[in-house]
Formats: structure tokens, sequence, C-alpha cells
């Protein structure tokens, strides 16, 4: 049976994943130049847009560390059994 803790671990990883990868979507294709500084979208500018990428992917390095530590035992028994293969 699988934990509630277990399932709001893994939702959060995924969501906090995707807004990481939106941000970092959005920073890789932002304009260049003298003046893209001051540009504005979705009401954050660059460096809004960064400090945003940058404390998602904090938080879901976090997350996903709870998420490897709450499954600790089903990754050794992964691991076992691809030792048989």
């Amino acid at each position: 049976m699988v934990s509630t803790a277990r399932i709001v671990i893994f939702l959060s990883a995924v969501a906090i994943g995707l807004v990481s990868l939106f941000t970092g979507l959005v920073l890789y294709f932002w304009p260049h130049g003298p003046r893209s500084g001051q540009l504005v979208i979705m009401g954050l500018n660059k460096v809004g847009w960064s400090d945003l990428h940058t404390y998602s992917s904090m938080l879901a390095l976090l997350v996903i560390a709870v998420h490897l530590v709450l499954n600790w035992k089903s990754i050794k028994l992964y691991m076992k059994c691809l030792k048989e293969i």
C-alpha cells in the first residue's frame, strides 16, 4: 500500500521539476542584448525568472532527496535485481 506522504512527495517532485524546466526554457530563449534585462514576461524580468529558476531547482533537489530516502528499500531491491540480470 502506498502511503499518502509518498504520493505527495512524488507529485511535488514532478510539479516543482516542471516549474524548473519551464523557467529554464524561458531563460534559455530570453532575448540577448543591452536592454534585454528590461523586458518583462508574465510579470517577471530576467532577474526574477533567474531567481525563480534557482529556488525551484533547489527545492526540486530537496524533494527528490526526500523521495530517495523514503524509497531507499525499493532502490536497494532494484539494485539487487539488476545484479542478478
